[in-house]
């Protein structure tokens, strides 16, 4: 049945195409999410550099080799953006559910997590004498932070959260955006993810030689090798820069609701996927280095995936493990460098306590630098487990709005409690994104 849903040939002539209902669970999609999550804590554990010595500029062996494999782990944020445009718009439906509705459920899947590691944060900060202002907090309270072209207000509290402040600007644009791609041509949203790739490459140029902005007196990421504080601010940071990824994850998306997409297959999708990185890692300048050169990979991963579970395909990302992964890997992604801030200040001088290493400020021994790493991740990955449990979870059930009839006559069955259960994307039925709400991060 799968099979034969997906067969049919579509034109792009009609002015507001059918959208047929869909089902099926998208658990690759799932999975993919955890590569996403993990890619940018390797770019953040590469950053602590284990292996060098405080202060010192050229890297240690170690470090050398996690700077190559997660030195532009930043892709792993436009990963995110693309998934979120494509599984939202998978399971959106206007026609069942209202806006108000949809909002409230991004929100009580997405901010209860993000008000906890908020609070951390500033505890964090405060425990350390460096109590954040009044705006800062207001800004990130709010998701704001991110039109703000201040690196000490972006990445002011937790900085991982920016991407969240991007996000909630996509949720507000998708019932408008899904409205207007859904009066398009298959030819036009084909149009719309070449446009969005073609944009990520010339834009930076563009509008970063236009303005600037003065350098601050400390910066805590620099951001001279992108081309300065504004061109760093608008091509990794500003929401209305960002859309380009979700936008191609909505149209894409639309391309397979209506069995029009055609792209290469899962294998040839992760060849394309892994030149991609090689590209953007080894060739391409730093300011088209988070989203030019993966833009278009990522979409033909994400399409090939979902077609690839509908179809009952070979897929890689599907399992019970890799569903439990992707199910924790938004905690894992909020949560990780508050963890790995305190990791950053406390490993070296327990080593050098128990003689490891010589004092606090060596570098750890080549051959420790993966372990520590992999220790890292574990603790992270406990932390998510744990907040995905007693927080995520429990605060959506609480905080997203009851399902009800269509013909308004009274509570259905809570939403997940049907044939598809609540962690598998792209459930079909009237709670329209029920199914894949308690993924979709980013």
């Amino acid at each position: 049945m799968r099979r034969a849903a997906l067969s049919a040939p579509v034109s792009g002539t009609s002015s507001v195409p059918p959208l047929p209902r869909v089902g099926g669970r998208l658990d690759s999609l799932t999975g993919l999410r955890w590569w996403a999550a993990l890619l940018v804590f390797g770019e953040h554990i590469s950053a602590l550099e284990l292996g060098t010595p405080v202060g010192e500029e050229d890297r240690g062996p170690a470090d050398e080799v996690l700077h190559f494999l997660f030195g532009t782990g930043t892709i792993g944020v436009s990963c995110f953006f693309i998934l979120s445009g494509f599984v939202l718009a998978w399971t959106y439906r206007p026609d069942a559910d209202t806006v108000r509705r949809f909002w409230q459920r991004r929100f009580a899947k997405i901010y209860p997590v993000y008000f906890v590691s908020t609070v951390l944060a500033f505890l964090l900060f405060a425990g350390m004498g460096q109590v954040p202002g009044a705006g800062n907090v207001v800004l990130h309270l709010t998701l704001l932070q991110s039109w703000v072209p201040v690196q000490d207000l972006y990445f002011g509290l937790n900085p991982v959260t920016w991407s969240l402040s991007c996000e909630a600007f996509f949720y507000l644009m998708l019932p408008v955006l899904f409205v207007w791609l859904r009066r398009a041509g298959v030819r036009t949203l084909y149009a719309v993810i070449g446009g969005a790739v073609v944009l990520a490459f010339v834009l930076p140029y563009t509008l970063g030689a236009l303005v600037e902005l003065p350098y601050p007196d400390k910066e805590m990421i620099s951001t001279g090798p992108v081309g300065g504080p504004f061109a760093y601010w608008f091509t990794y940071v500003f929401p209305g820069f960002r859309i380009l990824e979700f936008a191609a994850g909505v149209a894409a998306a639309l391309l397979v609701r209506r069995q029009a997409w055609r792209g290469p297959s899962v294998a040839w999708s992760l060849v394309i996927c892994l030149a991609g990185w090689l590209v953007n890692a080894t060739l391409l300048p730093p300011r088209l280095q988070h989203e030019a050169g993966t833009l278009l990979p990522f979409v033909l991963l994400i399409s090939a995936l979902a077609v690839a579970d509908l179809r009952g395909a070979w897929s890689p990302l599907r399992g019970r493990r890799m569903l439990f992964l992707g199910e924790i890997s938004y905690c894992l992604y909020v949560f990780q460098l508050l963890l790995l801030a305190v990791v950053a200040g406390a490993l070296r001088p327990a080593l050098a306590a128990a003689g490891v290493i010589a004092n606090a400020d060596a570098a750890l021994p080549g051959l420790l630098v993966g372990p520590a790493a992999l220790g890292c991740l574990l603790l992270c990955s406990l932390a998510a487990w744990a907040a995905y449990r007693w927080v995520e979870v429990p605060m959506m059930r609480r905080l997203r709005p009851r399902a009800t009839r269509p013909d308004g006559a009274g509570p259905v069955e809570p939403e997940g409690s049907g044939a598809f259960p609540a962690s598998a994307a792209g459930r079909a039925g009237t709670a329209p994104e029920a199914a894949v709400s308690a993924r979709t991060r980013a």
